[in-house]
């Protein structure tokens, strides 16, 4: 079942909705067992390698990777994202009818899943060593739009935000700028995220913080300013951004996407895990120099 014309409108107006019990347990749990598993032969690799103590099999999933991460000194969150993780159960969930049904209000019928999207296990600060540093722990505001190439200007792309564990305040879920999708790309400046809007062009007042429970989804638009916040729980943030757009427009990254649904042609959907596999395969043994950001000279 797709959006109402109430959320498709509320979306345009303000740049994000939010839509709460978009996703089952079904939709979310096969995938969360499957992080698990991977999480498993990666703590059996930091062992065999003498890099920790034990394996930590005792702390749930809303835990285990903070305090394997602690053990090791290591940034783990890598090796659950992508284009590291490429396992069957990631293909699987970017084809979901049920996430796909709601997007299609927004993207249209030619649906195109653009390689930019993470897996984000925000680790609690509380647990961590002072002055740990991960790029992950830090989201400042951005635009999604900016870190695409100008080619994609004209396209609507849509960030699905999912988090497979409640998403609050305290555990750093998404804030940001209602309304501000109508504006302009503002200047990204490099910072130790990524990117982020340069501090001289931050958009004023306060933004809104949106918690959201697990199975709910934030569709954000990819000119609406935002971030998240500092993860202040004893508990590992889990969630999935991901993007998509209408197939038949510019993307704005030289990388392997996804046709995953489509109307007019759907012969072209990639069905194949082993060609999106072969496809980043080849995407890495590749060394033509390419554009991959718009602020890079």
């Amino acid at each position: 079942m797709g959006l109402t014309q109430a959320q498709v409108e509320a979306f345009h107006q303000n740049g994000y909705l939010v839509v709460e019990d978009a996703l089952s347990d079904e939709d979310l749990n096969p995938l969360i067992a499957d992080f698990e598993e991977l999480i498993d032969t990666i703590a059996d690799a930091l062992y065999a390698e003498g890099k920790i103590r034990e394996r930590h099999e005792t702390q749930p999933f809303n835990r285990r990777i903070a305090w394997l991460t602690k053990e090791a000194g290591d940034p783990l969150q890598g090796q659950v994202s992508f284009p590291v993780n490429l396992r069957r159960p990631i293909f699987d969930f970017l084809h979901n009818t049920n996430l796909l049904d709601l997007l299609e209000s927004i993207v249209g019928p030619e649906i195109y899943c653009n390689p930019t999207h993470h897996v984000r296990p925000k680790l609690p600060e509380p647990l961590m060593d002072e002055g740990f540093d991960n790029w992950i722990q830090q989201s400042p505001f951005h635009q999604d739009a900016a870190v695409l190439l100008p080619e994609a200007d004209d396209t609507l792309v849509v960030t699905t935000w999912i988090p497979l564990v409640d998403a609050t305040e305290e555990n750093g879920t998404i804030h940001l700028y209602p309304g501000l999708h109508r504006g302009e790309i503002r200047r990204h400046v490099r910072c130790p995220y990524g990117w982020m809007v340069a501090p001289e062009v931050m958009p004023e007042g306060e933004p809104v913080t949106i918690p959201v429970k697990k199975g709910g989804v934030i569709f954000i638009h990819c000119r609406t300013p935002h971030g998240s916040l500092p993860n202040l729980s004893d508990e590992v943030r889990w969630s999935l951004d991901l993007r998509w757009h209408d197939a038949r427009k510019p993307g704005g990254r030289p990388l392997p996407g996804l046709r995953v649904r489509s109307g007019e042609q759907p012969e072209s959907v990639t069905r194949d895990h082993q060609a999106w596999i072969d496809a980043w395969d080849a995407a890495k043994a590749d060394s033509t120099p390419k554009k991959m950001y718009r602020w890079e000279e």
